[in-house]
């Protein structure tokens, strides 16, 4: 008997375990790897989108595997619409979407008008009012009765609950796979200062902070406090290095991003459950995305501690990496927007500077007055 050609999410969960097992969290070995990690986070090269989720983990996996610099990506027909193509011998990464299949394309699923079958002759929009009939008869969508499984729908709770999603894979190629590209070339970020790469873990910090967190130093433990929504890290002198203290830092902001008034991931479990586990996987991939982000490396030795349980979670489900990338992305991009704030928060407050004073100097201007209230109307228009 033939055996069953595995999906992605198999394929990428076994390439995981395997990894782990050999005591490699693969989502790190960039960080040693010589020549770094690529640029920041995977995007399209053409649309310039970060990559979400699970596609976000396969490429950045693959672009430390492979040593790229360059962390933009596209398919071989993007590659062409930018005038050149894939160079000969390349292999594609692959990635997953979901595409929709409409209830009105189900085969199990009957449409009636007044107790007769009908098909329909055209496909509606989503929301319809009404429908063009396979007979030419145009009739309102509330006439219409959806049995499936032997239970009847109206038009409108066919749309709700029978449109089916199914997963379908497409074959991405990074920039550096490709040639004759018309493309502007990325400034990388390996060869940032150190201190500003810090500079960008200062500032996600300070927005949380505006964002009601409380942070706080001393003792010898870093962890994130649910009950009193509060960071404690040790001393910045305590660490061996500034980007070892903005690393853990990351780690906990993560962490501090599924509060309750936040991303409300359950954070509740107790040590060594598997929601507990699943929790930090969550935080050690926000880790591994803001620091691809930052350029901050993380390297924590004490999550090596986990690479036990987290086997356990992935062996018995294929879903359970992608279902942590998508919460880990989730939760970086949560930071990086607060980063944002920030920044729209020190504009403000510089233009408020330069305000107070007549350029001639003829005059004292009013100040400007900022209020946190000023930046909070400002943070949902934010896109990252």
């Amino acid at each position: 008997m033939t055996e069953a050609k595995k999906d992605l999410r198999e394929q990428i969960t076994e390439r995981i375990v395997a990894s782990l097992e050999s005591g490699v969290m693969p989502w790190r070995k960039g960080w040693t790897n010589v020549g770094g990690v690529a640029a920041g986070l995977p995007r399209n090269a053409v649309s310039g989108r970060i990559y979400s989720g699970g596609n976000r983990l396969m490429l950045m996996m693959q672009g430390m595997d492979k040593g790229y610099a360059d962390p933009r990506w596209l398919t071989f027909k993007q590659a062409q619409g930018l005038g050149g193509g894939v160079a000969k011998g390349e292999k594609s990464t692959p990635i997953e979407y979901w595409d929709e299949l409409p209830f009105h394309r189900r085969r199990d699923v009957d449409i009636t008008l007044n107790g007769a079958r009908v098909k329909l002759g055209e496909t509606p929009e989503k929301n319809a009012q009404s429908v063009k009939l396979a007979s030419g008869l145009e009739v309102d969508t509330r006439q219409l009765v959806l049995e499936a499984g032997g239970i009847k729908y109206s038009w409108k709770q066919a749309e709700k609950t029978l449109n089916l999603l199914f997963e379908k894979t497409s074959h991405a190629f990074n920039v550096e796979q490709c040639t004759g590209l018309s493309i502007e070339p990325m400034a990388t970020k390996r060869d940032r200062p150190a201190i500003e790469k810090i500079a960008a873990v200062e500032k996600i910090a300070e927005g949380m902070k505006l964002d009601g967190l409380r942070l706080g130093h001393g003792g010898d433990r870093a962890y994130y406090s649910p009950a009193r929504d509060a960071v404690q890290m040790p001393n910045p002198d305590q660490f061996e290095s500034p980007e070892a203290y903005a690393g853990t830092l990351l780690h906990e902001l993560g962490h501090a991003t599924g509060g309750e008034n936040r991303l409300g991931r359950p954070l509740s479990n107790g040590f060594g459950t598997e929601g507990y586990a699943r929790e930090e996987l969550v935080a050690e991939l926000c880790s591994a995305f803001a620091s691809a982000e930052t350029g901050v490396p993380f390297d924590d030795k004490n999550h090596a501690a986990y690479i036990g349980s987290w086997l356990e979670a992935l062996k018995g489900d294929k879903h359970a990496v992608f279902a942590a990338a998508k919460a880990a992305s989730k939760a970086v991009d949560y930071l990086i927007e607060k980063s944002l704030a920030v920044e729209v928060k020190q504009n403000v407050e510089h233009t408020a500077d330069e305000l107070q004073v007549d350029p001639a100097g003829a005059e004292v201007l009013e100040p400007l007055k900022v209020t946190s209230a000023k930046v909070a109307e400002t943070e949902p228009a934010l896109e990252i």
